[in-house]
């Protein structure tokens, strides 16, 4: 019994040396002992599409979320709408003599940094600011969280623009408003310092709660045409309607700033309406329990901001034989590469335990560290592309958990997925790898 003690330091040892198993066989020592690599088919694979997600930053949370703009029709996940829901308050207290004459009204936006549409192939989007109805409602039994199934009634169309998707453009667009009767009387409102622009200092949200519900914030919508996706910028001086007015021939301008201090009303309203398209339909993920298969389509997707998740269960490990042990275990996920495509894929997926309803548990961690399946492009072969998830702690935990059913159950996201477009779509069924090393007394 002692050989095989040492044997299993050896086996160890090397492993934690060099990661290549295929040649763990070529270096034993003993002509006894060898390394057995078991390829699995995983068959049980498909798509489901989470209810919600969410997409405000809630009451504990400090920071603005990163709001999207745009419409993507994909004809693999469907089409997906996202509109953004924020409120703009005064930058100070306005100190506007009545003498001083009103000129026009802008509302300007900055690029976020991430696009998702033909940006070889750019056509000009058409967006639609609009002031709110009503204040969003605060839900309080679950945090303050708005989740992207969520709405706020519009009211008034204030503006309109369009550009083109690129950078540059995107900088320099901004929505010139008409100066309506009501738009006129805010501008009064400032010049006769109206209540609604004094700050109050027993406020939990803002010190201009008091404009927040009166003017109620805004949203943009996208125009039925768009085909893209785009970030905004979360910063005060990057989100703001600007008022122009002067005196002689002197120009001035007073602004209403996005809200960032304790931004609980900012949040995205994101709907995706799923593809009918043969070979590609998921209109049958109405809710979240139900699954499509990969054996019906050779198809499964995961989608950011769209909901699609990839779900696969784990074969249930066999039983070892005495003097067999698993040294390493791997996943690879295979999926479609194409050249400069309009939604890019990720460079990692994050994986989370499920169950038979298909809800979101923990993440899954690789002892102390959650596994992360790290993209490898193939240069030479891109079809040979793939995401590598190291799943040797966790593969040794099934193998000596009974009844493990329950943790065999894995659902693959796009991180950040209430943030990011970005998709994968498995060309393959997934392939799970198992080495073992076997050896005799």
């Amino acid at each position: 019994m002692r050989l095989i003690f040492l044997l299993t330091v050896f086996v160890l040892g090397f492993y934690a040396c060099n990661n290549d198993l295929s040649t763990i066989g070529q270096n034993l020592i003993y002509n006894s002992n060898q390394v057995e690599v078991q390829t699995i088919t995983l068959r049980e694979t498909g798509t489901i599409k989470i209810d919600s997600f969410i997409t405000s930053s809630g009451r504990a949370g400090g920071t603005t979320p990163t709001l999207i703009m745009g419409r993507y029709q994909d004809e693999y996940s469907g089409t997906t709408i996202a509109c953004p829901y924020f409120q703009v308050v005064p930058s100070q207290q306005p100190s506007i003599a009545r003498r001083y004459s009103l000129d026009s009204v802008t509302f300007h936006f900055g690029y976020g940094g991430k696009i998702w549409g033909d940006t070889l192939r750019p056509t000009p989007q058409t967006f639609h600011l609009y002031q709110l109805k009503e204040l969003p409602t605060l839900d309080t039994d679950h945090y303050d969280y708005f989740y992207n199934t969520d709405s706020v009634p519009v009211g008034d169309l204030l503006a309109t623009t369009t550009f083109n998707p690129k950078r540059a453009p995107i900088e320099y667009a901004y929505f010139k408003i008409p100066i309506t009767n009501y738009i006129q009387d805010l501008f009064k409102k400032m010049q006769y310092d109206d209540p609604i622009f004094r700050p109050s200092a027993t406020s939990t949200v803002t010190p201009f709660y008091k404009f927040i519900t009166y003017f109620k914030g805004l949203t943009i919508r996208p125009a039925e045409t768009n085909n893209y996706l785009i970030t905004l910028k979360t910063m005060a001086d990057s989100l703001y309607m600007r008022f122009h007015y002067h005196e002689a021939e002197t120009q001035y301008h007073f602004d209403l700033k996005l809200l960032t201090q304790n931004p609980v009303f900012n949040f995205n309203s994101i709907r995706n309406y799923p593809s009918s398209v043969p070979n590609y339909d998921l209109t049958t993920l109405t809710d979240q329990k139900k699954e499509v298969m990969f054996s019906e389509h050779d198809f499964a997707i995961a989608q950011g901001l769209a909901g699609y998740m990839i779900k696969i269960d784990i074969p249930e490990p066999e039983d070892l034989k005495p003097y067999k042990t698993v040294v390493k275990a791997e996943l690879e996920l295979k999926p479609h590469v194409w050249y400069a495509p309009p939604v890019a894929l990720p460079q990692t997926l994050n994986v989370y335990y499920t169950n038979k309803y298909n809800d979101i548990k923990d993440i899954v961690s690789d002892g102390s560290k959650a596994i992360t399946g790290q993209y490898i492009y193939d240069a030479v072969n891109v079809d040979n592309s793939r995401y590598i998830f190291n799943i040797t702690d966790y593969y040794q935990q099934l193998v000596t958990t009974p009844n493990s059913e329950t943790q065999r159950q894995l659902l693959f996201t796009i991180p950040d997925l209430s943030v990011s477009f970005n998709r994968v779509m498995l060309r393959d069924e997934p392939v799970l790898r198992v080495y073992y090393a076997t050896y005799k007394d």
